[in-house]
């Protein structure tokens, strides 16, 4: 069974997940006018949309075809320059450096032995200085049924924190929220959200 949200990318006229998350609006602020970003696993584009119509350079990817084909026409009617691509995580080849990653809801789904060398590898292309924004599920909620398929890399309370003991933490919350989707599906789930910068 595919995830809900691959049906609801082929409606263009609302955002999946919503608008932009706050510390994706924070962040503008630190960013040089020139800052690369990439936007790992970004759905329909909420945060690559809202980044790129602040003039940075975006690369945005995401596994699903509905995702990018209906970015890919939010950019063209708002005149927006982003950088698409349609491939998995581990699959994705890095030309650049960035000085802004972000990972939004991406990491739960990529099995647990492959989430050491991809964050290594996510953190070898960021500048010195750069960022990495995450946002990732904890078991401290019960997957919802839907969903446990999918979430095959599901993290512990604070296990992220150990992928970056050598970078400054700016920003850690967790909390549990519920989600209602359009399609009347409702979900609790546990986040963790963490701003790490690269010394």
């Amino acid at each position: 069974m595919k995830p809900f949200w691959e049906s609801e990318y082929l409606n263009k006229n609302r955002s999946v997940f919503g608008k932009q998350s706050k510390e994706i609006e924070e962040i503008v602020s630190k960013l040089t006018d020139n800052a690369k970003i990439l936007d790992v696993g970004c759905g329909d584009g909420r945060n690559a949309l809202y980044l790129a119509a602040h003039g940075f350079h975006v690369d945005a990817f995401d596994i699903s075809q509905n995702a990018i084909e209906k970015l890919d026409y939010i950019k063209n009617q708002a005149g927006l320059n982003i950088n698409t691509y349609i491939c998995d995580v581990p699959d994705f080849d890095f030309r650049y450096n960035y000085d802004l990653i972000i990972m939004h809801g991406v990491l739960q789904f990529i099995e647990k032995e492959k989430q050491p060398k991809i964050i290594e590898m996510l953190k070898k292309h960021t500048n010195n200085g750069g960022y990495h924004i995450i946002a990732l599920f904890t078991d401290e909620e019960p997957i919802p049924d839907d969903l446990k398929d999918a979430m095959v890399g599901v993290f512990k309370k604070d296990e992220i924190k150990g992928y970056y003991t050598d970078w400054h933490t700016e920003m850690f919350q967790s909390y549990k929220f519920n989600d209602e989707h359009e399609n009347g599906l409702k979900h609790c789930h546990a986040l963790e959200k963490i701003i790490v910068r690269k010394p």
